[in-house]
């Protein structure tokens, strides 16, 4: 027995060294730090630049206004759509007919049953009443089409204000205000968080890197330390002539802290089965953890978030018949839920009953002085649940001579996550990809560190 179980010992530890003397041998790589997205925005439409918001530098949100281009045109067309679609004139015109002909068709009728007119002319009051009837309806058709024109001017409007398609940094202006832009692009914006690590390795290590990996990362400046970045892509096609394929991480780099373009260089961490494994942050510290469970290599994924429980659950059920470990675990998160248009702030009562009285008469109904929360008492002109819906309110609010702003409403959302443990072949997650787009098409299915509660260490 003594012998068996020194046996065991000693093939454990030789296989443990092999997996660990494989993932060691791969050298330290040369790397690039670059921006995981790079944007030439450009116009959808030719025109001249009027304003340019930001410089080089400048940091975006998605969506932001970046650019706006001359539209006077555009503005004078939107005030002309949205007078004629507010107006309702014709309509009570035609309904005013369609009612008098109801009343002298009645009329009529009673003089039809004492035989005091002939029904010739009950039949021509008749069709003059499903004239006027059929008039309302044609009038009210014309309104229709009337608030879709003036949608489509809201929206050609829009399309002269260019807005940045990611989160990020300004890398550059192509154009300066005065400038006619048709198809160049006016800014290059690169987005910053994560950051995309791309190295290039020799195919001798073909099979030796598969995502999720972690490895280490270093800059060589002075203040940076060291980085923990995660495999996310590895090239399935090698390169014959230079016989080394490409393999990309993804470093988070949330307060855009790390800056891009650096050279770097970077270690593949070995993963064996009887020593700490460390795990990474959402920020890319380094996290100390302890030592995967015996047997074949572990790797994890997060996958969410989803937002339903019952979702939540049923996908729980299904992925614990395809994984070896999983722990569903929840967050909360702040979310923008719709965006309240606020007129400026007025410095006394008089001023805010000046505001009310323009209000009145411009005709702007939507009005209401909020009661509670951090802008109590500021004068609310709308509130809609995209922001989208909230400029095109705050431009016709301006073409009237009001000053608004758009405030974001936020309210706190649980979010449902799953963290689920495979070990052994890497291609036993497919199955899994393929169940959470089934059941939850928003949720994403990403590479994470193992931590000792999902490996029950």
């Amino acid at each position: 027995m003594l012998a068996f179980i020194a046996f065991y010992a000693a093939s454990v530890q030789a296989n443990a060294s092999s997996m660990e003397a494989a993932a060691s041998a791969i050298p330290v790589q040369d790397c690039v730090m670059e921006p995981s997205e790079i944007v030439d925005v450009g116009s959808a439409i030719p025109g001249v630049v009027e304003v340019i918001h930001v410089y080089r530098s400048d940091l975006v949100k998605k969506g932001a206004v970046i650019v706006e281009l001359e539209s006077s045109v555009e503005k004078a067309s939107l005030e002309l759509a949205r007078v004629r679609a507010g107006q309702d004139a014709a309509i009570k015109l035609r309904q005013e007919s369609a009612r008098f002909g109801s009343l002298t068709q009645k009329r009529e009728q009673e003089l039809l049953r004492k035989s005091a007119i002939s029904l010739h002319d009950v039949d021509k009051s008749k069709t003059e009443t499903r004239i006027a009837e059929l008039q309302v309806k044609q009038e009210q058709d014309n309104k229709a089409i009337s608030e879709l024109e003036y949608r489509r001017a809201q929206m050609v409007l829009q399309q002269r204000r260019i807005r940045s398609p990611v989160e990020g940094v300004v890398m550059e202006r192509f154009k300066s205000v005065g400038e006619f832009v048709e198809d160049e692009p006016v800014v290059r914006v690169a987005q910053l968080n994560p950051l995309h690590i791309e190295v290039i390795v020799p195919v001798d290590y073909w099979g030796s890197i598969v995502p999720g990996m972690q490895a280490d990362v270093t800059t060589g400046l002075a203040s940076s330390g060291v980085y923990r970045a995660t495999v996310e892509r590895v090239d399935r096609v090698a390169d014959a002539a230079s016989g080394t394929y490409g393999v990309r991480l993804s470093l988070p780099n949330p307060d855009y802290t790390i800056p891009a373009g650096l050279r770097c260089q970077l270690s593949f961490l070995p993963q064996p089965l009887n020593e700490p494994e460390e795990a990474v942050g959402a920020t890319g510290v380094v996290v100390s953890g302890e030592s995967d469970s015996e047997g074949s290599l572990e790797r994890c994924f997060s996958v969410g978030p989803v937002e339903d429980q019952s979702t939540a659950e049923l996908l729980a059920e299904k992925l614990r018949e395809q994984t070896d470990s999983l722990l569903l675990r929840t967050d909360n998160d702040s979310v923008e839920v719709g965006y309240r248009v606020l007129a400026s702030q007025q410095s006394n009562a008089q001023k805010t009953a000046e505001l009310l009285a323009r209000l009145e008469k411009a005709g702007i109904k939507d009005r209401f002085i909020l009661a509670q929360g951090e802008h109590k008492g500021r004068l609310a002109l709308g509130y809609f649940s995209k922001l989208a819906f909230a400029n095109e309110r705050q431009e016709m609010l301006a073409l009237k001579g009001f000053d608004t702003e758009i405030l974001p409403h936020s309210k706190d959302v649980q979010h449902y996550w799953l963290d689920v443990a495979l070990n052994g072949d890497p291609d036993r997650s497919d199955p899994l990809k393929n169940i959470t787009a089934s059941l939850a098409s928003a949720a994403t299915f990403k590479p994470m560190a193992c931590y000792p509660e999902l490996a029950h260490r």
